[in-house]
């Protein structure tokens, strides 16, 4: 399949967004919660102004959606194919640390 330079190009900021370890904790924790700000540095504890910093940059690249109700706003996943992406590379690091050899 041939690929244009464009979509390599948008494909290249994904990877550099991905490329933080605290976007890839609050992805991997948005694949099973729906879940507000609170929550979110609850869990991967880090201050709240980071939380947010890092979640305006995976919304502007459309790794995450927003959705208020009242006055919280909640975060979820936008596409869990994200995740699985991260998860294979997870995997692949995880062999080459014991050095194992990759499946196909």
């Amino acid at each position: 399949m041939e690929v244009s330079d464009q979509l390599l190009v948008e494909a290249a900021k994904i990877y550099k967004v991905l490329g933080n370890v605290n976007r890839i904790k609050i992805l991997r924790f948005l694949e099973r919660h729906e879940a507000d700000v609170t929550a979110i540095v609850s869990h991967v504890q880090l201050p709240q102004p980071q939380v947010s910093h890092q979640l305006a940059i995976l919304f502007q690249y459309q790794l995450v959606s927003k959705t208020k109700r009242g006055k919280h706003v909640y975060y979820c996943l936008d596409d869990p194919h994200i995740v699985e992406m991260v998860d294979a590379m997870i995997g692949h690091v995880a062999h080459e640390i014991k050095h194992e050899p990759h499946h196909d």
